[in-house]
């Protein structure tokens, strides 16, 4: 379950720029729900995922991630990605490992 409450984006520093920007970029990108951005449905991870099982739930938020990076940051790649999961309470806490290539586009 992602936790929504939880998330806090600081505010946005419109003159980012580098590897600054392309985190920034990223975390706008995984704390959005997809359909919430008008004029842009597709941007943000889908939340279908949130009453499966959590095996299914992590192998659908690895695809989310891994796939979204790719169309809507192609600066930069996720390598891995883990997560700290709570059986008990079918808590899912991910945490993405990318690598940055300033110079790709």
């Amino acid at each position: 379950m992602i936790d929504y409450k939880a998330v806090n984006v600081e505010v946005i520093n419109f003159s980012a720029i580098g590897i600054d920007e392309v985190y920034q970029n990223l975390k706008v990108l995984y704390t959005t729900p997809e359909g919430t951005v008008p004029f842009d449905r597709e941007f943000g991870i889908n939340t279908d995922f949130i009453d499966e099982p959590i095996p299914i739930a992590q192998g659908r938020l690895i695809v989310e991630y891994t796939d979204k990076t790719r169309r809507f940051e192609p600066r930069a790649t996720v390598d891995e990605v883990f997560f700290h999961t709570d059986v008990n309470t079918g808590k899912l806490v991910p945490r993405v490992v990318i690598r940055i290539d300033i110079e790709a586009e």
